[in-house]
């Protein structure tokens, strides 16, 4: 069914933030994005990467790539609780309002040597979803600078709209399937994500960002959080589900997702039923 959507950025409107600064809302506005924000501790990020590593183990022994956990907090308990994370949301909240709904999660996982590049993209035009108010988090797991592949952001570029895309060709390496060209030419001049793990980077829907291939000898892990207020519509008419973050819907159109019981990764639940 096609889906009438509207494509634009929504300007924050908050003259009192409780987390966040004025001067920091300000900033999102103006250049899409918002870094480096300090969350976990180097303790609490030893305990995420250790499980991150557990979820990435058992990916690679079913043969997939180490971009394979997307959308696991359906499944996965720990994951599941990082979408609760207090810091997260008071962030979440000056930004989006106090009624916050996730759909969407993934790590991307570049290993070292990894030839594989994340072209320029806007992520809106890849989800079926009206209007597009989506904010992602991107938690590094890792250390991240531009030796091993930071995200790269093109400041302003959310003031265009929706920019013109092409499906990627096999010979351009992408781990997604869209790429922009001349995406230069819609903003300022790109600017690295470099962070310590623990951080945090918020970004609008509507930014076009990229990263190239990580050629280092060093991982380059982050955890994205898609978050949006529940004004937000997917294709399907009547309901869909998620996680209902922080407070409510009050449309009802969102069905809360329960807490998973178990770190089942998908797989591991599909041999389950068929046993």
């Amino acid at each position: 069914m096609d889906m009438q959507r509207t494509l634009k950025f929504f300007p924050v409107q908050n003259d009192n933030p409780k987390v966040l600064t004025r001067k920091q809302i300000q900033h999102f506005n103006e250049f899409g994005n918002l870094f480096p924000i300090d969350i976990f501790s180097s303790e609490e990020m030893e305990v995420h990467r250790a499980y991150f590593d557990k979820l990435m183990a058992r990916t690679e022994a079913e043969g997939l790539n180490s971009y394979s956990i997307n959308g696991w907090h359906r499944h996965c308990r720990g994951l599941y609780d990082m979408c609760f994370e207090k810091r997260i949301l008071d962030c979440m909240e000056d930004l989006l309002g106090p009624n916050l709904v996730l759909t969407m999660t993934h790590y991307f996982c570049k290993t070292p040597g990894d030839e594989k590049q994340v072209s320029w993209h806007q992520d809106a035009s890849y989800w079926p979803l009206s209007p597009s108010k989506v904010i992602t988090v991107w938690l590094a797991i890792d250390d991240v600078d531009e030796e091993n592949s930071a995200m790269r952001y093109i400041p302003r570029s959310h003031l265009n709209g929706h920019i013109p895309f092409e499906s990627s060709s096999a010979e351009e390496q992408n781990v997604l399937s869209q790429a922009v060209r001349d995406a230069l030419d819609y903003g300022d001049e790109p600017v690295s994500v470099c962070m310590k793990a623990g951080q945090i980077t918020l970004h609008s829907d509507m930014l076009l960002h990229g990263s190239d291939p990580n050629r280092s000898a060093r991982r380059r892990c982050g955890l994205t959080l898609r978050y949006m207020p529940p004004d937000v519509r997917t294709q399907a008419p009547d309901h869909a589900s998620a996680i209902i973050a922080r407070g409510e819907d009050p449309s009802g159109y969102w069905q809360h997702i329960p807490r998973p019981d178990t770190d089942d990764a998908p797989e591991d639940r599909r041999k389950k039923n068929r046993n």
